[in-house]
């Protein structure tokens, strides 16, 4: 009977296994992990030395951004320092701390069935007809390209904040691409064009679709035209 008072005396206040808080159950059951601004909670067996697990989940809120990492710590094998980040505003980045602008970044390819995209008449308003876009089509230049590969270098232990700000892996591929080039689209259609934070441009690829589709049909209206003018002349 003194054993299970003093169990549930132990228990009702709050226990520290470590000094400032690392580990503290609370008395209303909260269970809470690191110390003030930072908290960080390992899983499984690590193969090296020291054994730091092999997933790690953090929240730091002396960070820049705020937010939700879980990430593979030193020494396991293929560590990182984000493979899922959740920013405090609900901002989502797969292997990066996301964007301010985006609620989804992703570094690397995207596989997927199929995508839609929202295109109900009623979200919309302001609706006009796409002026004539063939002659700036025709202006915009197209390139192949190689993304340039970067090497960077994650955080080295639990001991040390893993969030490395200007330390980001854009997972960019080997292969051989065709596209734009954000900035010269940026002076015909700025609005096709996106920054983040760190000055990065990003291109609205899909919205290239009306614009082509529009000058299609502004040039087979010109193919129509020419044609009916060559069977006038025929009939003279």
């Amino acid at each position: 009977m003194k054993k299970l008072l003093f169990l549930g005396l132990f228990f009702s206040t709050s226990f520290y296994s470590f000094s400032q808080g690392q580990f503290k159950v609370r008395n209303d059951a909260f269970i809470q992990i690191g110390y003030t601004g930072y908290k960080v909670l390992s899983f499984g067996q690590g193969t090296g030395t020291p054994n730091n697990g092999n997933f790690a989940i953090e929240h730091c809120t002396g960070c820049t951004p705020i937010g939700l990492n879980i990430w593979k710590p030193y020494p396991t094998a293929n560590w990182g320092n984000y493979l899922l980040f959740i920013r405090d505003n609900g901002n989502i980045g797969v292997g990066n701390t996301g964007d301010a602008s985006n609620r989804m970044w992703i570094s690397g390819n995207l596989k997927v069935n199929a995508t839609v995209y929202t295109s109900d008449k009623r979200f919309k308003e302001n609706i006009n007809p796409i002026k004539s876009s063939l002659n700036e089509l025709l202006g915009i230049r197209t390139y192949s390209y190689n993304f340039i590969k970067q090497n960077i270098k994650p955080g080295d232990s639990l001991s040390v904040n893993v969030n490395k700000e200007n330390e980001v892996n854009y997972n960019f591929d080997d292969k051989l691409h065709f596209g734009f080039l954000a900035q010269e689209i940026q002076k015909s259609y700025p609005n096709l064009v996106s920054e983040d934070e760190k000055g990065y441009l990003s291109l609205n690829y899909t919205e290239f679709i009306p614009l082509i589709i529009n000058a299609m049909q502004e040039q087979n209206a010109k193919i129509i035209k020419l044609e009916q003018e060559i069977e006038r002349l025929k009939q003279k």
